[in-house]
C-alpha cells in the first residue's frame, strides 16, 4: 500500500545521499520501495541537489492542488447526475458505489451543496 513520505523520511534521504548511499541502499535502510526514493529525488532535486525542506513544501502544494482538483471533479459529478435526473438517494448510491473513498459526511456535503 502506498504511504506518503514524512518530513523525517525526507531528512533521512538527504542525509543518506550526503553519506554517498545510492537509491537502492536508501530504500533498504528506510524500508521503502526503490521507486519511491527515485521519484522523490527526481521531483525534488534542484540545481543544488536534493533539498528536503523544498521537498516538503512541494509535497504540501501537490497534495493541496490534488484535493482541489478532486473536489472539483466530485462537484461536477453531482451536478451531472442531477442533470441526468437522479434524485438525492440515487446520487448517493451511485457515488458510494463508484467512489468508496468518500465518507458519508463528505457525500452529504457534496449533495447538499451541489445537488437538487
Amino acid at each position: 500500500m502506498y504511504k506518503q513520505l514524512t518530513e523525517e523520511n525526507r531528512l533521512q534521504i538527504w542525509a543518506l545521499r550526503k553519506e554517498g548511499k545510492n537509491q537502492s541502499q536508501i530504500s533498504r535502510i528506510l524500508n521503502i520501495h526503490r521507486s519511491t526514493v527515485s521519484r522523490e529525488l527526481a521531483r525534488n532535486s534542484g540545481p543544488y541537489g536534493y533539498e528536503p525542506q523544498l521537498a516538503n513544501k512541494m509535497a504540501r502544494y501537490r497534495k493541496q492542488f490534488h484535493q482541489q482538483v478532486t473536489e472539483k471533479q466530485y462537484e461536477e459529478l453531482v451536478i451531472k447526475l442531477n442533470q441526468m435526473g437522479l434524485n438525492k438517494e440515487q446520487c448517493q448510491r451511485f457515488i458510494l458505489h463508484y467512489h468508496p473513498e468518500l465518507d458519508m459526511e463528505q457525500l452529504e456535503n457534496l449533495i447538499v451543496s451541489y445537488g437538487q
